[in-house]
C-alpha cells in the first residue's frame, strides 16, 4: 500500500468570502516584503480509536492545510510551489500539544505503535525515535503545496486526543473509563526564509476524538455474557458478524500467522475511501499467509471482498437492525452522536449550530434517507455530500440553503478526491479557499467553541478594524484591508467572484 495516498476521514455550508485579489505573477518582479498565513484542519473533527488490538475503524490521521500570501507594493500574491523557491520561503508545521514524549508514553497510542504494522503491512510508526503518520508526516515537518487544491498541506499528521496538563482542556469523556482528554490539540504553521527566520505564523485547532462506539458496544458485550472490555466487544462483534451472510467470525482470523487473532482492518474487505481505497484489497492480498484458527466454522473460500463500502454496511446495519432499534436507540438514524464524537466534544459546533437549530441530518440526511438515496455506495464524495447551496441528495432540510448568488464564482478542483465543495472550494478569482476565511467544515466561524475562533480573532484583532453591529473579530475573515492596503478596514461581506 502507498501510505502517502491515504486521505483522512469524515461539509456544511458557508456565508461569504473575503475580497482578496490574487493577480497572476506574470510581470511581477517585486519580491514580497512581508507574508501572512492562514491555516485550518480539513475537517471540524477527525476520529481515532482508543484501542487497536482488535480491529481498526480509523487511524490517527489529521490533515492541516494553509494558504500563504506575500505582500509587496501591490495586492497580495498567492505563494505556491513555483514562487516559494523564487522568494526563498518554506512552509512548515509543528503540533503544540502532542509531543513525542506524550504520544509515545500514552498507553492508548502505544497500542497504535504496537499493532499498526499488522494493520498496514510495511508501515513503521516510529522512525528514528519520532512518531510518523500513515502519510509519512510526523507531528512536525514541512508542508507540501497541492497544485490541485491550491493550498499547502500536511497530510496524515498522527494527532491524538491527550490527557493535558491543563485539566481545563480535558473535556472529552473516555468511553473506556480512563481520564478525560483534550480533543483539540493545536498546530502552529510557519512561513520561514532560507535562514530559518519566521516571516509569518499562525495556529489552528487539529481536532481528534474518540467516537461513541465503545459506549454502546461495551454494554452490548456485557449484556450478552462477554466482558465489558474492548476484548469482549471484539469477541461479541465477531460472533455477530459470523451470523450474517458472510459467515465470518473475525475472532478466528489470524492475519500474520503468529497464533493470535487480529488485529483486523474492516476495509480489507469493505472498501473505504478514508483508507485511500477505491476497492477493497482483500485479506489474502494484504496477508497472503493468513491463518484461520481452530474452531472456526468457515473456510478461506468464505473470506471474500464485499461489494459494499464500509460506510454502507456500518450505517445501514445500525439504522435497520431490530436489536439496535428496540434495545438501544430507536432514533439512531438521527442521533449522530451515538457514534460520532459527542461525549462532551460535540464535533458539530460551527456557526450554523449557533444561529439555528440546524442539525446534521438537515444537510446530510438521516441514515434512512441516505440509504434510500444510495449515498453510502459512494461515501465521502462531493456527489453525496452537501454544498453551500444544496443539501445532500435525499435530505429534507428544515432551513433554506445559501442562495446561488451568495457563492457565485466559487470554483472547485478539476480533479477532486474526497470531501465536499466547501472543503475543496475556493472563491474570489478562484484563489482563496473557502476554509481560509470561514474555518473548518463543522466548525465554521464564528464557532461555538472559543478555541476555534482564536486564529480569526488574532487576524482581525487590530484596534483599527471595525465591525458592524452583531459582528466581531470571530466572524469569517472579512476585513478587506487585512490583505489590501487601500481597502476598507470595516468588516463586510465581500464578493465571491
Amino acid at each position: 500500500m502507498n501510505f502517502k495516498k491515504l486521505v483522512p476521514a469524515l461539509a456544511l455550508s458557508a456565508a461569504a468570502l473575503i475580497a482578496v485579489a490574487a493577480p497572476a505573477l506574470a510581470g511581477r518582479t517585486v519580491t514580497p516584503s512581508s507574508y501572512k498565513v492562514v491555516a485550518w484542519n480539513d475537517l471540524g473533527m477527525h476520529c481515532a480509536c482508543p484501542t487497536f488490538a482488535g480491529f481498526l475503524l480509523l487511524p490517527p490521521f489529521n490533515t492541516v492545510r494553509a494558504q500563504v500570501l506575500g505582500f509587496g507594493s501591490n495586492d497580495p500574491v498567492i505563494i505556491d510551489s513555483t514562487n516559494a523557491g523564487t522568494y526563498g520561503v518554506t512552509v512548515s508545521y509543528a503540533m503544540a500539544d502532542n509531543t513525542e514524549t506524550t504520544l509515545q508514553a500514552d498507553p492508548y497510542f502505544q497500542q497504535w505503535i504496537t499493532y499498526s504494522p499488522k494493520l498496514f503491512p510495511g508501515f513503521v510508526p516510529v522512525v528514528g525515535g519520532k512518531v510518523q503518520g500513515l502519510g509519512g508526516k510526523g507531528i512536525s515537518g514541512t508542508m507540501t503545496y497541492d497544485s490541485t487544491l491550491k493550498d499547502w498541506t500536511a497530510v496524515g499528521i498522527p494527532a491524538y486526543p491527550l490527557v493535558d496538563a491543563n485539566t481545563a482542556k480535558n473535556i472529552m469523556t473516555d468511553p473506556l473509563g480512563g481520564a478525560k482528554r483534550n480533543p483539540y490539540p493545536m498546530t502552529n504553521v510557519f512561513v520561514k526564509n532560507s535562514t530559518g527566520t519566521i516571516l509569518a505564523q499562525t495556529s489552528t485547532v487539529t481536532p481528534v476524538a474518540f467516537g461513541g462506539c465503545c459506549s454502546c458496544h461495551l454494554s452490548l458485550a456485557s449484556a450478552n455474557g462477554y466482558p465489558a472490555t474492548p476484548t469482549g466487544s471484539f469477541a461479541y462483534l465477531g460472533k455477530m458478524h459470523g451470523m450474517n451472510s458472510s459467515k465470518i467470525d473475525f475472532n478466528y482470523l489470524d492475519p500474520t500467522g503468529d497464533g493470535s487473532s487480529g488485529p483486523i482492518r474492516c476495509s480489507w474487505c469493505h472498501w473505504d475511501p478514508a483508507m485511500g481505497e477505491s476497492a477493497a484489497p482483500g485479506l489474502a492480498n494484504v496477508w497472503p499467509n493468513y491463518v484461520i484458527m481452530a474452531g472456526a466454522t468457515f473456510t478461506k473460500a468464505d473470506v471474500k471482498v464485499s461489494q459494499y463500502s464500509f460506510s454502507d454496511v456500518l450505517h445501514r446495519f445500525h439504522s435497520q437492525n431490530t436489536k439496535v432499534l428496540t434495545q438501544y436507540d430507536a432514533n439512531v438514524a438521527t442521533n449522530c452522536y451515538d457514534c460520532h464524537p459527542g461525549n462532551n466534544v460535540n464535533c458539530y459546533r460551527g456557526s450554523h449550530k449557533a444561529k439555528t437549530t440546524l442539525w446534521c441530518v438537515d444537510c446530510h440526511g438521516n441514515l434512512n434517507q441516505r440509504t434510500a438515496a444510495g449515498q453510502m455506495a459512494q461515501p465521502w464524495k462531493a456527489s453525496t455530500l452537501p454544498s453551500c447551496t444544496a443539501a445532500s441528495p435525499g435530505a429534507s432540510p428544515a432551513f433554506a440553503c445559501h442562495a446561488n448568488n451568495t457563492v457565485n464564482g466559487t470554483v472547485y478542483p478539476t480533479s477532486p478526491t474526497l470531501f465536499g465543495k466547501f472543503i475543496n472550494g475556493r472563491g474570489h478569482k478562484g484563489s482563496i479557499k473557502c476554509q481560509t476565511c470561514h474555518g473548518s467544515a463543522h466548525a465554521e466561524a464564528p464557532s461555538t467553541m472559543t478555541l476555534d475562533n482564536t486564529q480569526l480573532s488574532t487576524l482581525q484583532g487590530s484596534t483599527s478594524y471595525s465591525f458592524p453591529a452583531g459582528k466581531d473579530k470571530t466572524y469569517a475573515l472579512g476585513v478587506c484591508v487585512y490583505c489590501h492596503p487601500t481597502k476598507t478596514s470595516t468588516w463586510g461581506v465581500p464578493p465571491h467572484l
